[in-house]
């Protein structure tokens, strides 16, 4: 009995072992990835705003946040969401089930538009409310060609503004996986998978700022435009 005993103290005692060593290897994963992104954020965040504050929300999440923002923008955030390394089995649950890092841009216009916009992918994870978003109003589909996008709005849009947004969203690089502009804060909210660090910024964010300015064009008829 005593044997039984000393092999399931043996057994507690590698598994104690193996899921703490994993936290902390997960954590740092997270960690390295964060600050690796955050550091190539700090040449583009300017361009919509000139203060931000940098906070970790645990370990899987970083979170950028411009309380005044400029140009279209009132205000914003960026998110960067992680895989949850550091719990083995959460995380593999949650691989399964598609999630991946990404980054999250979310801004509240000077002015509301009048409209809505979803373009998402139908496989993503993070994508299921904007299903059900498109299928209890009366959605209009825009037709996206050679993509894996689906996009559907509210108001007058033509097919060429919204192809227009898809090019900005992903020209600088990365992997679009939603682009909602909304009547109600956050107007305008962006979803990529995490970027590399091989790509500008700089130009990112200008990409990101000609969004929420064509936007408000459509609500104010103007052709205003905002300097670095």
């Amino acid at each position: 009995m005593a044997g039984v005993e000393e092999w399931i103290m043996l057994l507690v005692l590698v598994l104690t072992i193996a899921t703490l060593a994993s936290f902390a290897l997960g954590t740092r994963m997270n960690v390295r990835s964060g600050e690796r992104v955050a550091k190539w954020l700090q040449d583009g965040l300017p361009v919509i705003s000139d203060k931000t504050t940098m906070t970790w929300i645990g370990s899987a999440a970083l979170m950028f946040k411009m309380a005044k923002a400029k140009g279209p923008y009132r205000s914003a955030e960026i998110v960067l969401s992680f895989e949850p390394r550091d719990l083995v089995l959460m995380w593999l649950w949650a691989r399964w089930r598609g999630r991946r890092d990404v980054m999250i841009f979310r801004g509240t216009l000077t002015a509301a538009p009048h409209f809505e916009l979803e373009i998402f992918d139908p496989q993503g994870w993070m994508n299921r409310d904007a299903i059900e978003r498109v299928q209890q109003k009366s959605w209009t589909q825009v037709t996206l060609p050679n993509t894996n996008l689906r996009a559907y709005c509210v108001g007058a849009l033509d097919s060429a503004r919204v192809r227009t947004w898809v090019t900005l969203a992903t020209q600088a690089g990365g992997r679009l996986a939603r682009l909602s502009l909304r009547r109600q804060p956050p107007n305008v909210e962006i979803h990529w998978l995490l970027p590399n660090a091989t790509t500008s910024a700089r130009a990112w964010f200008r990409d990101v700022r000609e969004i929420g300015q064509q936007a408000l064009r459509i609500e104010q008829g103007g052709n205003d435009a905002f300097d670095d």
